[in-house]
Order: C-alpha cells, then sequence, then structure tokens
C-alpha cells in the first residue's frame, strides 16, 4: 500500500511542475522541443517509482486479515447452525430449549469443522428423543443436557 502512496504523490509533483514549466515555455522554434521534453519528463515520473518497488509494497496484513475473516465466517457459521436447531425444536413443540455450538472454518481449504453442538432441555423433555431427533433431522450429532443438570 506505501508504494501506492508514494507513486501516487510522485505523479502529483512531477505534473504540478510540469504545469509550471509549461506556463514558461518559450515561442518559436524551441516550443515543440520544449513539449516534448516536458512529456518525457511526465512519461518517467510515471514509470520511475516502478523500479524501486518490491512485492512486500503489496503485502498488508494478510495473516491478521485472514484470521479476522476466519473467524467472523466462523461465528457466523456457529449462529447459522443454531438457528437450524433452534428452528427444528420449535418446529416440534420444544419450547425452552437452548443451543451452543462451536465450529471452525478454515477459508484456505473451505472446510466447517463443527466442533461441538449442545442443546440445553427444560426437564420435562427426554434427552434421547431430542438426540435422534436431531440426528434424524439434520443429520447431526447433538450433546443434548437438561437445564436441572
Amino acid at each position: 500500500m506505501n508504494f501506492f502512496k508514494e507513486w501516487s504523490l510522485c505523479v502529483c509533483i512531477s505534473l504540478v511542475i510540469s504545469v509550471v514549466f509549461s506556463l514558461f515555455t518559450p515561442q518559436g522554434n524551441m516550443k515543440s522541443f520544449y513539449k516534448i521534453m516536458l512529456g518525457i519528463f511526465i512519461f518517467v515520473s510515471f514509470i520511475y517509482p516502478f523500479g524501486n518497488f518490491s512485492a512486500a509494497d503489496f503485502k498488508t496484513d494478510i495473516l491478521y486479515d485472514t484470521f479476522e475473516l476466519n473467524e467472523n465466517a466462523s461465528e457466523g457459521y456457529e449462529n447459522q447452525i443454531n438457528s437450524s436447531v433452534k428452528k427444528l425444536l420449535s418446529d416440534n413443540n420444544i419450547i425452552g430449549a437452548n443451543v451452543s455450538s462451536s465450529a471452525d472454518f478454515n477459508i484456505e481449504s473451505g472446510e466447517l469443522e463443527i466442533k461441538e453442538i449442545v442443546i440445553y432441555l427444560p426437564d420435562e423433555y427426554s434427552k434421547k428423543d431430542v438426540e435422534s431427533l436431531a440426528f434424524s433431522e439434520l443429520g447431526i450429532n447433538a450433546r443434548v443436557v437438561n437445564l436441572g443438570e
């Protein structure tokens, strides 16, 4: 990013200098030569910074950005898992249940690893019934815990 800042600064300064010198363009035979020289100066000022750049100038905090994207994606998938399980429970008239999940999303491989899904049930519902419901409907092996435990 620093490269682009330096390049744009170099271009702006050279354009301002060129405009100032073009105001003093001589009349007569030297006018065309003077304009050619200003054109070459502007062209060189556009290209000169490219001789000094390195690949490191284009790198940003990629590791930080990747980590942040990974964290945001993981949170989004956890919320999606939680809402899917809550919807399943409410569709089957299981009221008062809460869901917690833990997931990691790997951006490079595109894989989602679901570490754990815990369903917290009120005492009046059967843990075995909810476990089998979650497995049969969503294909997940959730750990079911009664709130009183």
